[in-house]
Protein backbone atom coordinates (compact mmCIF):
# COMPACT_ATOMS: atom_id res chain seq x y z
CA UNK A 1 0.00 0.00 0.00
CA UNK A 2 2.42 2.32 0.79
CA UNK A 3 4.84 1.39 -2.51
CA UNK A 4 1.45 2.39 -4.72
CA UNK A 5 0.61 5.36 -2.83
CA UNK A 6 4.15 7.04 -3.12
CA UNK A 7 3.63 5.72 -6.82
CA UNK A 8 0.69 7.90 -7.40
CA UNK A 9 2.22 11.26 -5.60
CA UNK A 10 5.27 10.42 -8.02
CA UNK A 11 2.35 10.28 -11.00
CA UNK A 12 0.68 13.12 -10.29
CA UNK A 13 0.72 16.58 -12.50
CA UNK A 14 0.55 17.17 -16.62
CA UNK A 15 3.50 15.02 -17.59
CA UNK A 16 3.66 12.31 -15.21
CA UNK A 17 7.10 10.73 -14.35
CA UNK A 18 8.86 13.44 -16.96
CA UNK A 19 10.43 14.18 -14.26
CA UNK A 20 11.93 10.85 -13.14
CA UNK A 21 13.30 10.19 -16.46
CA UNK A 22 15.51 12.24 -16.19
CA UNK A 23 16.64 11.82 -12.59
CA UNK A 24 16.71 7.91 -12.23
CA UNK A 25 18.12 5.77 -14.87
CA UNK A 26 15.64 3.00 -15.22
CA UNK A 27 12.56 5.04 -13.94
CA UNK A 28 11.13 4.98 -17.70
CA UNK A 29 10.42 1.08 -17.34
CA UNK A 30 10.43 0.34 -13.82
CA UNK A 31 9.66 2.66 -11.30
CA UNK A 32 7.61 0.38 -9.10
CA UNK A 33 10.66 -1.63 -8.72
CA UNK A 34 12.58 1.02 -8.41
CA UNK A 35 10.76 2.42 -5.78
CA UNK A 36 10.24 -0.98 -3.90
CA UNK A 37 14.00 -1.50 -3.92
CA UNK A 38 14.11 2.35 -2.15
CA UNK A 39 11.84 1.14 0.50
CA UNK A 40 13.46 -2.10 1.07
CA UNK A 41 17.06 -0.30 1.50
CA UNK A 42 15.98 1.86 4.58
CA UNK A 43 16.92 1.65 7.78
CA UNK A 44 13.73 0.70 10.03
CA UNK A 45 14.17 4.30 11.42
CA UNK A 46 13.49 5.66 8.12
CA UNK A 47 10.84 3.38 6.49
CA UNK A 48 8.61 4.03 9.74
CA UNK A 49 8.82 7.84 8.94
CA UNK A 50 7.68 6.73 5.69
CA UNK A 51 4.57 4.87 6.71
CA UNK A 52 4.21 7.55 9.06
CA UNK A 53 4.39 10.76 6.83
CA UNK A 54 2.26 8.16 3.99
CA UNK A 55 -0.78 8.11 6.44
CA UNK A 56 -0.23 11.80 7.24
CA UNK A 57 -1.00 12.41 4.06
CA UNK A 58 -3.94 9.62 3.36
CA UNK A 59 -5.65 11.92 6.51
CA UNK A 60 -4.45 15.59 5.19
CA UNK A 61 -5.57 14.77 1.71
CA UNK A 62 -9.08 14.18 2.80
CA UNK A 63 -9.73 17.53 3.55
CA UNK A 64 -7.59 19.34 1.49
CA UNK A 65 -9.38 20.84 -1.24
CA UNK A 66 -9.92 24.53 -1.38
CA UNK A 67 -8.12 24.65 2.21
CA UNK A 68 -4.47 26.39 1.47
CA UNK A 69 -3.19 25.38 5.06
CA UNK A 70 -3.80 21.64 4.23
CA UNK A 71 -2.07 21.47 1.13
CA UNK A 72 0.66 23.84 2.34
CA UNK A 73 0.67 20.93 4.66
CA UNK A 74 0.65 18.16 2.33
CA UNK A 75 3.60 19.37 0.03
CA UNK A 76 5.69 19.74 3.53
CA UNK A 77 5.22 16.20 3.85
CA UNK A 78 5.55 14.96 0.35
CA UNK A 79 9.37 17.17 0.39
CA UNK A 80 10.03 14.76 3.63
CA UNK A 81 9.17 11.73 2.12
CA UNK A 82 10.98 12.44 -1.03
CA UNK A 83 13.95 13.15 0.86
CA UNK A 84 13.95 10.40 2.77
CA UNK A 85 13.43 7.80 -0.36
CA UNK A 86 16.55 9.81 -2.36
CA UNK A 87 14.68 11.10 -5.47
CA UNK A 88 13.51 15.03 -6.85
CA UNK A 89 10.18 16.23 -6.46
CA UNK A 90 8.48 17.09 -9.98
CA UNK A 91 8.78 21.20 -10.32
CA UNK A 92 5.19 22.69 -9.62
CA UNK A 93 3.96 26.64 -10.20
CA UNK A 94 2.48 28.52 -7.64
CA UNK A 95 -0.46 26.67 -5.96
CA UNK A 96 -3.79 27.87 -7.26
CA UNK A 97 -5.74 28.67 -4.05
CA UNK A 98 -2.98 30.94 -3.55
CA UNK A 99 -4.30 34.40 -3.07
CA UNK A 100 -3.26 37.90 -4.91
CA UNK A 101 -1.96 39.15 -1.49
CA UNK A 102 0.28 36.45 -0.48
CA UNK A 103 1.47 35.66 -3.94
CA UNK A 104 2.69 39.65 -3.45
CA UNK A 105 4.19 39.18 -0.08
CA UNK A 106 7.65 37.76 -0.69
CA UNK A 107 8.54 34.93 0.99
CA UNK A 108 11.48 35.08 4.84
CA UNK A 109 14.59 33.37 4.75
CA UNK A 110 14.05 30.39 7.60
CA UNK A 111 17.34 32.22 9.11
CA UNK A 112 15.58 35.05 9.40
CA UNK A 113 12.91 33.87 11.58
CA UNK A 114 15.21 31.60 13.27
CA UNK A 115 17.32 34.31 14.46
CA UNK A 116 14.69 36.54 16.09
CA UNK A 117 13.60 33.12 18.04
CA UNK A 118 17.07 32.60 19.45
CA UNK A 119 17.39 36.24 20.28
CA UNK A 120 14.55 36.43 22.09
CA UNK A 121 15.67 33.05 23.67
CA UNK A 122 19.08 35.06 24.81
CA UNK A 123 16.77 37.38 26.73
CA UNK A 124 14.52 35.22 28.14
CA UNK A 125 17.98 33.19 29.27
CA UNK A 126 18.87 36.68 31.32
CA UNK A 127 16.86 35.96 33.58
CA UNK A 128 15.63 32.42 33.98
CA UNK A 129 18.55 30.37 32.76
CA UNK A 130 19.16 28.18 29.57
CA UNK A 131 17.53 24.97 31.22
CA UNK A 132 14.74 26.64 31.68
CA UNK A 133 13.93 28.58 29.09
CA UNK A 134 14.50 25.12 26.96
CA UNK A 135 11.67 23.59 28.79
CA UNK A 136 9.71 26.83 28.17
CA UNK A 137 10.17 26.10 24.54
CA UNK A 138 9.73 22.81 23.82
CA UNK A 139 6.51 22.77 26.30
CA UNK A 140 5.38 25.53 24.21
CA UNK A 141 5.90 23.96 20.65
CA UNK A 142 2.92 23.46 18.55
CA UNK A 143 1.83 20.20 17.50
CA UNK A 144 3.07 19.98 14.11
CA UNK A 145 5.01 18.75 11.35
CA UNK A 146 6.90 21.87 10.36
CA UNK A 147 7.52 22.89 14.06
CA UNK A 148 8.84 18.87 14.90
CA UNK A 149 11.80 20.10 12.50
CA UNK A 150 13.38 22.10 15.29
CA UNK A 151 15.46 21.33 17.87
CA UNK A 152 15.88 23.16 21.36
CA UNK A 153 19.18 22.39 22.86
CA UNK A 154 19.58 22.20 26.77
CA UNK A 155 21.10 25.62 26.37
CA UNK A 156 18.04 27.24 25.39
CA UNK A 157 19.20 27.45 21.52
CA UNK A 158 16.88 26.44 18.76
CA UNK A 159 17.95 25.07 15.40
CA UNK A 160 16.73 23.39 12.16
CA UNK A 161 17.06 20.16 11.12
CA UNK A 162 15.43 19.95 7.92
CA UNK A 163 16.40 18.61 4.87
CA UNK A 164 17.81 21.83 3.85
CA UNK A 165 20.04 24.52 5.47
CA UNK A 166 17.98 27.69 7.03
CA UNK A 167 19.81 30.17 4.78
CA UNK A 168 17.98 27.94 1.83
CA UNK A 169 14.48 27.68 2.96
CA UNK A 170 12.36 30.15 2.40
CA UNK A 171 8.95 30.16 4.58
CA UNK A 172 5.71 30.27 3.74
CA UNK A 173 2.55 32.12 5.23
CA UNK A 174 1.41 29.21 7.14
CA UNK A 175 4.99 28.19 8.14
CA UNK A 176 5.70 31.83 9.27
CA UNK A 177 2.30 31.86 11.59
CA UNK A 178 3.07 28.41 13.03
CA UNK A 179 6.87 29.53 14.40
CA UNK A 180 4.89 32.67 15.87
CA UNK A 181 2.13 31.00 17.46
CA UNK A 182 5.40 28.59 19.15
CA UNK A 183 6.60 32.70 19.87
CA UNK A 184 3.48 33.95 21.33
CA UNK A 185 3.08 30.91 23.65
CA UNK A 186 6.80 31.18 24.69
CA UNK A 187 6.28 34.26 25.62
CA UNK A 188 3.27 33.79 27.37
CA UNK A 189 5.11 31.08 29.39
CA UNK A 190 8.09 33.86 30.67
CA UNK A 191 5.68 36.22 31.19
CA UNK A 192 4.01 34.22 34.06
CA UNK A 193 7.34 33.62 35.58
CA UNK A 194 8.90 37.34 34.57
CA UNK A 195 5.69 40.36 34.43
CA UNK A 196 7.64 42.62 32.56
CA UNK A 197 8.98 40.46 30.07
CA UNK A 198 7.65 41.79 27.11
CA UNK A 199 8.87 44.97 27.53
CA UNK A 200 12.65 43.55 28.30
CA UNK A 201 12.05 42.64 24.28
CA UNK A 202 10.86 45.36 23.43
CA UNK A 203 13.80 47.37 24.61
CA UNK A 204 15.53 44.91 22.92
CA UNK A 205 14.09 45.79 19.74
CA UNK A 206 12.23 42.02 19.41
CA UNK A 207 8.68 41.39 18.47
CA UNK A 208 7.36 39.05 20.88
CA UNK A 209 4.39 38.31 18.68
CA UNK A 210 5.61 38.55 14.90
CA UNK A 211 8.33 36.94 12.65
CA UNK A 212 7.66 39.30 9.65
CA UNK A 213 10.97 41.88 8.08
CA UNK A 214 9.82 44.58 10.60
CA UNK A 215 9.48 42.44 13.87
CA UNK A 216 13.36 43.74 15.28
CA UNK A 217 12.31 47.66 13.55
CA UNK A 218 9.60 48.97 15.15
CA UNK A 219 8.86 47.87 19.19
CA UNK A 220 5.80 46.04 19.40
CA UNK A 221 3.48 47.13 21.94
CA UNK A 222 2.00 45.19 25.52
CA UNK A 223 -1.57 45.23 24.25
CA UNK A 224 -2.59 42.16 26.88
Amino acid sequence: MTRHYILRLLNQGSDPLAWLEQNLAKAAQHQEQDILSRLESLAPSELAAVEMIVRLHRSLSRTAAGNLDASVQLKSLEQKLFHILGVTPPPEGAPSGMTAASAAQAPLQLAQLLGHLNRVSKVAQKYLGSRIVANYWRASRPPSSWCADFLVSDDGSITYHGPLPPQEVLVNSSQQQQLETWLVSFVDQCHRILPLFRQDLQKARLSDSSLGPDAEITAVADKR
